[in-house]
């Protein structure tokens, strides 16, 4: 994944931080990984062992999920992913080249489950502080591996009206969607789209005839969150960039948490602390680290670990 997308790391994102000097630099604000990158890597085959754990109490609320979920989609559209672009589907085309990407993005997924079924968290609306770091190729492949647990139905909703990049990543960018839900011009359960991955599930983000932000500022809005929260066991959330447009304070009204994507040598530090003032603490998940530089004389990159053994969420 260093080729195109680097290493995805997650990273604690500490008072310290939110609190930084307005000459800091965007390397200083992570610049504490790169005294913890040693870290060792049989965490990262252990996540895993970990997760099953995990989840074995939600057993039978699981199997709830799932059945709901098949009952309410029944009649939706499938669609099949394209393969054509190996970067995009990390957890489908595995392979040694990929490993380090792909036990990246399920540690990842094994914290994030953590802090979701600690709190009873269901959406996730993931940001940047612009466009081009990579929030779109992480929703997507988080999505993936979510899919991965049995029972475990996901939904990842092209939020970004604007640009649709998760839609054009997925190949279904010319299918109606949330635009057209939010207008009141199609039912989600007619928009959402099966995958041809089992439990996984999209919204594209269909055709804005109206202001986005206009359309987010609707009850239509928290009505789709709310039917969504009830269908799926998770709702990623692809949201504009915080400083680009007002959608992503509309978005992040009716999504229980949120999770920042910063992308090394492009995001500013003076960008990163203008979003994460922007999000309520309470709903912070975390900051990820992307487009990080290889270890030297290693296969792998490895992340911070704190001292509870989480990352990337804020205490």
């Amino acid at each position: 994944m260093s080729k195109f997308f680097n290493e995805t790391r997650s990273v604690q994102h500490t008072e310290a931080t939110a609190a930084a000097p307005a000459n800091m630099d965007i390397q200083d604000l992570v610049g504490s990984l790169k005294q913890d990158l040693g870290g060792d890597v049989r965490s990262i085959a252990s996540t895993e062992t970990g997760l099953k754990d995990l989840l074995m109490p939600l057993q039978e609320s699981r199997g709830v999920a799932f059945q709901l979920a098949e009952s309410r989609l029944e009649k939706c559209l499938k669609v099949r992913l394209p393969r054509n672009e190996e970067r995009s589907f990390l957890m489908t085309q595995y392979n040694p080249a990929m490993q380090a990407a792909v036990e990246a993005y399920r540690t990842l997924r094994t914290r994030l489950t953590k802090h979701q079924t600690a709190k009873g968290i269901r959406s996730l609306a993931v940001t940047s502080t612009a466009q081009g770091e990579g929030k779109s190729l992480t929703v997507f492949n988080l999505a993936l591996c979510y899919a991965q647990i049995q029972d475990w139905p996901v939904l990842a909703v092209d939020a970004d009206l604007r640009t649709g990049g998760l839609s054009r990543l997925l190949g279904v960018a010319e299918s109606p969607g949330l635009a057209e839900v939010l207008d009141k011009q199609a039912e989600a359960p007619s928009a959402v789209l099966r995958t041809d991955i089992p439990d996984l599930y999209v919204l594209p983000a269909g055709e804005a005839r109206r202001s986005p932000a206009e359309l987010f500022a609707g009850e239509s809005w928290k009505e789709f969150m709310g039917w969504a929260s009830e269908t799926f066991r998770l709702i990623l959330v692809d949201s504009p960039p915080a400083l680009t447009v007002s959608d992503f304070e509309l978005i992040m009204a009716h999504c229980e948490s949120a999770m920042v994507i910063v992308r090394a040598r492009k995001t500013l530090r003076e960008s990163l602390a203008h979003v994460l003032a922007q999000i309520d603490p309470k709903k912070l998940a975390g900051v990820i680290f992307n487009a990080a530089e290889e270890l030297s004389n290693s296969d792998y990159y490895y992340y911070r670990r704190s001292a509870n053994g989480s990352a990337g969420r804020r205490s």
